[in-house]
C-alpha cells in the first residue's frame, strides 16, 4: 500500500536523521528555541514510528484474521518475530564485553540493560496485541478493545509513574511500567500508540480501502484536529515533564502527539493518493525498518560489538559537519534496505543463511 509505505519510510528516516543529529551536535547548539522545536519534532517521529507499528500489525493480521484467532503456525511464527525484537532489543545494551563477565556487572549497567527501549515495547505490545486478538476473535471488538486499552494506559501513566515498583517487583517487569527505573520506552503510556495505531489499521482494513480520502478526512485529519483542540486546553507545560507533580502533563502529550500524527498521516494519505506507483525503495525502507534500526543504532551509539559515531564526537560537531554525518548515515541506511530486502525477495534461502551468520557472529563474539 502506497499510503503506509510512504508514511513509514518518512518515519524511519525522520527516526535516523533525529538519532544521529542528537548524538553529534554540538552542546551551544541545544539552548535555541530551535532546539526546543527539533526536541519534539523528535518525540513526533518516536510517536508515528509506534503508531505506524500498530496500523501494519492490524493490515497484516486484517489479511489472514481468520489463521490469527486460534493457535497455528502463523501464530507462532510471529510470536518468534516479535520475540527477536525483544532479544535484539536488549543485545543493543548488553552490559558488558562476554558473557562470562556477567557476574562482575555493577548495578548501573544492570539497570541499563534492563532499561526498556522501543524494540522491546514493540515487541511485548505485539504479543500481547497478538493475544487480545485471540481473545476478542472479531474485529469489531478488536477495534473497540485496542481503542479502550489505548485510553487505560494514557489516563493511568501518571498513577503508575508516580509508584514505587521496585519494591514489589524485580527490575526486570518494573521497568516495563515506569521511567524511574531508566527506561525510554515503558509501556505506560507509549504502548498506547501502538494500540491506537492497530484501531486505526482495523478502521482502514474495512472502510478505508475503498475511498483512501474520505477515510483520510473523517478517519484522521478530523480526528487528529479534535485531538490537538483537546490537548491544547490541557495543562502540558514544563512543570509536570516527570509526569509526577501536573497529572494532566503526560495525557496531554499523548493527546496532543496523536493528534498531530493523525494530521501528519491524513497529509501524507493525500499525497499518496495523486501517486500511481511508489518506488521500490520507499517500500524496501518501509519493510525493513528494523535491520536499519538496530544497524544505524550500532552505527551511532555504538554497542557491545563496536564503537558508534557518539563514542568518538559526542555532542561536539557543528551544525553543518552534524548534516553531513546525518546524509552519511541516511543514504547508507537506504541503500543497505534497498539491497536487503532485493536479496530477501530474489534469493530467500540466501538471505536466510547471511541473518544466521550475522547472528552467530554476534552470540560467538560475546563468547
Amino acid at each position: 500500500m502506497i499510503f503506509i509505505d510512504l508514511a513509514r519510510a518518512l518515519a524511519v528516516v525522520l527516526m535516523i536523521s533525529g538519532h544521529t543529529s542528537s548524538a553529534l551536535l554540538s552542546t551551544s547548539y541545544r539552548s535555541s528555541e530551535w532546539f526546543n522545536v527539533w526536541q519534539f519534532q523528535r518525540g513526533l517521529t518516536s510517536a508515528l514510528f509506534l503508531l505506524l507499528s500498530g496500523f501494519a500489525f492490524s493490515i497484516a493480521t486484517s489479511r489472514h484474521w481468520p489463521s490469527h484467532v486460534n493457535p497455528s503456525a502463523a501464530v507462532v511464527k510471529r510470536l518468534r518475530r516479535f520475540g527477536l525484537f525483544v532479544l535484539l532489543g536488549y543485545g543493543l545494551h548488553f552490559p558488558v564485553g562476554h558473557f562470562s563477565q556477567l557476574a562482575e556487572a555493577s548495578d548501573t549497567q544492570w539497570r541499563n540493560f534492563l532499561a526498556v527501549d522501543v524494540l522491546q515495547l514493540i515487541g511485548v505490545t505485539f504479543v500481547l496485541i497478538q493475544l487480545l486478538v485471540m481473545v476478542v476473535r472479531t474485529r469489531r471488538m478488536f477495534t473497540v478493545a485496542a481503542f479502550t486499552l489505548a485510553a487505560f494506559l494514557v489516563v493511568a501513566a501518571p498513577a503508575v509513574w508516580r509508584t514505587d515498583w521496585s519494591g514489589t517487583l524485580p527490575l526486570f517487569l518494573s521497568s516495563y511500567l515506569s521511567s524511574s527505573t531508566g527506561s525510554l520506552f515503558p509501556i505506560f503510556p507509549w504502548a498506547a500508540f501502538v494500540l491506537l495505531g492497530a484501531g486505526i489499521g482495523q478502521l482502514f482494513a474495512q472502510w478505508g480501502t475503498a475511498s483512501l480520502r474520505t477515510f483520510a478526512n473523517w478517519g484522521m485529519l478530523l480526528p487528529g484536529g479534535v485531538l490537538v483542540a483537546v490537548a491544547s486546553n490541557m495543562s502540558i507545560g514544563p512543570t509536570g515533564a516527570a509526569g509526577v507533580d501536573d497529572w494532566s502533563w503526560i495525557p496531554g502529550q499523548l493527546l496532543l502527539r496523536s493528534g498531530i500524527c493523525l494530521v501528519i498521516l491524513g497529509i501524507v494519505a493525500h499525497i499518496s493518493h495523486r501517486i500511481g506507483q511508489l518506488p521500490h525503495v520507499f517500500g524496501a525502507v518501509a519493510q525493513e525498518s528494523l535491520v536499519v534500526y538496530f544497524v544505524h543504532l550500532c552505527v551511532v551509539y555504538g554497542s557491545v560489538w563496536n564503537r558508534g559515531l557518539h563514542q568518538s564526537y559526542g555532542e561536539a560537531l557543528s551544525l553543518p559537519v552534524t548534516l553531513l554525518f546525518v546524509a552519511a548515515v541516511v543514504v547508507p541506511m537506504i541503500a543497505l534496505a534497498w539491497q536487503w530486502n532485493n536479496l530477501k525477495h530474489t534469493r530467500p534461502q540466501a538471505a536466510r543463511w547471511v541473518s544466521i551468520a550475522v547472528g552467530t557472529v554476534l552470540v560467538v563474539r560475546l563468547l
